[in-house]
């Protein structure tokens, strides 16, 4: 009993089918996390548990703070923690799904803007006779988004330098513009046409990459930035409408935004 208990651990209120998709996730997860452990991959095993543990973060964040998270929220964040860890990192659907990642990161922007649309929007209907204008909210949820963004992108470098991960996702590109290829200062060297690059090691190894230069981790970060962006724009937009007119033609936020809880 105790292990459906923990399989199923929700918010207090969510749904029959949100219950199942946790236990589903957290069964998924504890295999692989057996899996990874009988092959000694560590960094793999942190990232399973990690996973775990973000789980947990919906139930934790409603009892702390008194509050009431939609099921169709709910549902949506812990898919988007399962598809990034699990499905993205471990099983590699960055690699064989380009749109994967794009796809997540824009997701993460939508998301986050709803979190802070949330957060402004509660402390509001508190404040009594001061009122925050729509636009107001609308820029905090907007700002929020792309600062989560920005923190996103702060974890996924420190786990490449310190669990040699690749999570800032490398890619060959055909030209360069660097002053570091040039002995006279503030002087930009243009490089174009790349054919191939090859990395010479300490030990007399060479590595050969064909087709041009690796870039690592630039553009792909630039790239989730944009995304996110969009995702923020977007539900800062439909976010302004909502707190300003409340019409039903944009009642669908409601799925997205918490509420106190009764």
């Amino acid at each position: 009993m105790k292990v459906v208990n923990f399989l199923g651990r929700s918010t207090n209120d969510a749904s029959k089918f949100v219950k199942f998709i946790y236990i589903l996730y957290r069964l998924i997860a504890i295999g692989m996390l057996i899996s990874e452990a009988a092959m000694g991959r560590g960094n793999e095993m942190f990232i399973v548990i990690l996973t775990l543990v973000l789980f947990e973060i919906p139930a934790i964040i409603e009892n702390q703070f008194k509050i009431m998270i939609p099921d169709i929220l709910e549902f949506v964040i812990i898919s988007f923690v399962f598809s990034s860890t699990i499905l993205g990192e471990l099983s590699d659907f960055y690699g064989y799904l380009p749109f994967w990642d794009t796809g997540l990161h824009t997701l993460n922007g939508f998301l986050a803007a709803g979190v802070g649309f949330s957060s402004i929007y509660l402390l509001n209907e508190g404040m009594g006779s001061i009122r925050l204008t729509p636009i107001f909210i609308a820029l905090t949820s907007f700002c929020f988004s792309m600062t989560i963004g920005v923190m996103w992108e702060f974890g996924e470098f420190t786990a490449d330098q310190w669990l040699n991960t690749d999570m800032q996702k490398d890619r060959i590109v055909q030209k360069v513009n660097s002053v570091e290829l040039t002995k006279r200062p503030n002087t930009v060297k243009h490089v174009s046409n790349i054919d191939r690059t090859t990395i010479h090691t300490s030990d007399d190894k060479n590595i050969v990459i064909k087709n041009g230069y690796l870039d690592i981790g630039l553009i792909d970060t630039m790239k989730d930035l944009f995304v996110n962006l969009i995702g923020a724009i977007f539900f800062s937009i439909f976010g302004y409408f909502y707190s300003s007119s409340r019409s039903k033609r944009y009642k669908f936020i409601r799925n997205f935004v918490v509420s106190k809880d009764k």
